[in-house]
């Protein structure tokens, strides 16, 4: 039901940025001069949007992004992660229509004890930088 509704909201699908299971082995590699390949694992259906936030003079924007459970299951089991948490917490950020963004928190809706939605508030990650003195 949860898939339906958020396809219903104009549902998009976004990605999650996890290192590879394998690390890079050449010499340029092993030392950071190469950047690390990020897996794009897809998220679908998703709704991205403005968080409901009191602004604050200087912060960036936060961001809501509202995921199906069925979609982060399905990855979880492909990865042979422990949990939804685990994968989340191995994850370096989101990409969503060409722009990275940070996880700030997450939270989940369940029903019956059983998970239905994740809640991710994100920060786009230049915006990071930027308030960084």
């Amino acid at each position: 039901m949860a898939d339906a509704l958020l396809r219903a909201g104009g549902g998009i699908a976004v990605s999650l940025l996890v290192a590879p299971a394998t690390g890079d082995s050449s010499d340029a590699g092993q030392v950071g001069i190469d950047a690390p390949n990020f897996q794009l694992l897809s998220l679908s259906p998703a709704i991205f949007r403005k968080a409901r936030a009191t602004m604050q003079e200087g912060r960036p924007p936060l961001y809501e992004l509202l995921i199906s459970a069925s979609s982060v299951q399905q990855q979880v089991s492909a990865l042979q992660f422990t949990s939804a948490d685990a994968l989340f917490d191995s994850a370096a950020g989101v990409e969503i229509n060409d722009g990275q963004f940070l996880i700030e928190s997450r939270s989940v809706s369940e029903s019956l004890g059983q998970v239905y939605l994740y809640r991710l508030l994100l920060r786009e990650s230049h915006a990071l930088l930027q308030s960084i003195p």
